[in-house]
């Protein structure tokens, strides 16, 4: 019996080995207007952290606000885990954000105060995140 290896690319200079699905993306691009969608991304990403794996969420379109101090206070699902308590969570465990630049120019938040682990990032720091292999997890 012969088993073949499926990732067969070359690792980028300089890249180290990461299992596959040590990494985690949640792209999410919605924001009030659609808060179950914030609270599943929020659920992905906070037990992503407790199951050791490094989180990233990739915030597109009106996504970016839940970047910004106080966003996560005004999600309500009802019967449903408190959105402030996971982005606490999340947040303190390391869970990171990346604000898409382009949605944040088109939404006039340029100068805006972000939360802690927030960079104002695009595809490229989305591509170098994933090298290696990340699960991906879109809402």
């Amino acid at each position: 019996m012969t088993t073949t290896s499926l990732n067969t690319s070359p690792r980028p200079a300089g890249a180290t080995a990461v299992a596959a699905d040590a990494k985690v993306l949640i792209c999410l691009n919605h924001g009030a207007e659609d808060p179950e969608n914030v609270l599943i991304a929020y659920l992905v990403g906070v037990e992503s952290l407790r199951a050791g794996k490094e989180a990233v969420m990739f915030l597109t379109k009106d996504a970016v606000f839940v970047a910004t101090p106080g966003f996560a206070a005004g999600i309500d699902v009802p019967d449903a885990p408190s959105v402030a308590a996971l982005h606490e969570e999340y947040v303190a465990s390391g869970g990171r954000f990346f604000a898409c630049p382009v949605c944040v120019r088109t939404r006039g938040l340029e100068g805006a105060t972000w939360v802690p682990n927030t960079e104002v990032a695009g595809m490229p720091s989305v591509l170098e995140y994933t090298t290696g292999g990340a699960l991906v997890f879109n809402y």
